[in-house]
């Protein structure tokens, strides 16, 4: 049990530190700062937190969560997408890169 809490714990620190990255930007957004490069570090960032999450508690559900119909499986199959719907990895890394 306690690689599982080490785990969870490590994840809960990375959520929570994206979350103060996109508070960061929320406000450089109010203050009318030009943000793309940050946007899409997040969007790397985010995309592949997600999926180590997701895909961490599809170990934990074993079995169950592949099977079709599940909680678990619709939200793993949606992490990937989310990773995927607003321009892939290499895009988005591409898009910072251009503004270095």
């Amino acid at each position: 049990h306690r690689d599982l809490h080490l785990s969870i714990r490590r994840q809960r620190q990375m959520c929570i530190r994206d979350s103060f990255m996109v508070y960061g930007v929320a406000n450089k957004v109010r203050l009318g700062i030009d943000v793309i490069k940050e946007v899409s570090m997040i969007k790397v960032l985010c995309g592949e937190l997600v999926n180590e999450v997701m895909y961490a508690c599809l170990q934990l559900h074993g079995g169950t969560g592949y099977m079709t119909g599940t909680d678990i499986e619709r939200l793993t199959r949606d992490a990937r997408a989310q990773s995927i719907g607003g321009g892939a990895t290499e895009v988005m890394l591409e898009e910072v890169a251009k503004r270095m």
